[in-house]
């Protein structure tokens, strides 16, 4: 090929891209989210854990945190969560793991994020940074209406 044709390149002929920075005092460009699926069922509801929901929390790197799983929840009210896990050498033996820790990573299975979850109460007001079920408040007993001594007959 001749050195003026198009398809001609040469390394001398080809310059590096000037690099592009963001302007003195504009930050960098934050990093891509990925969507990590969280896999949940509901035992109380009916669900089977063979076909579970999914829902989506966006995180940069890693696994999310229990935080996060319980604040990107697509139902309303309050619940405990529980995370699949290995336990042990044998492929078969798997837990369910409670993480008090709010901070910490989910534990995943198998490359996957896979919770049960347990309602507490469809109210969002209750525990919302407690992962523990709480029994609920009975209401106060009612006192007995006062009996009246049968009166004279008219």
């Amino acid at each position: 090929l001749a050195q003026g044709s198009p398809a001609y390149t040469s390394s001398h002929n080809q310059r590096a891209a000037p690099a592009t920075q963001a302007p003195a005092g504009m930050a960098s460009p934050p990093r891509q989210q990925q969507a990590k699926l969280i896999f949940y069922h509901i035992p109380g509801d009916g669900d089977d854990a063979e076909t579970p929901n999914a829902y989506p929390v966006l995180k940069p790197t890693g696994a999310p945190t229990v935080r996060e799983v319980r604040s990107k929840f697509p139902l309303p009210g309050t619940y405990h969560f529980r995370f699949k896990m290995k336990w042990g050498e044998s492929a078969s033996s798997t837990v369910w793991m409670d993480v008090p820790n709010e901070d910490a990573q989910v534990p995943m299975f198998d490359g996957k994020i896979i919770a049960k979850v347990i309602r507490i109460s469809w109210d969002n007001g209750a525990a919302t940074g407690s992962a523990a079920p709480r029994a609920a408040a009975a209401p106060a007993p009612q006192p007995a209406p006062a009996l009246q001594a049968p009166g004279p007959a008219a």
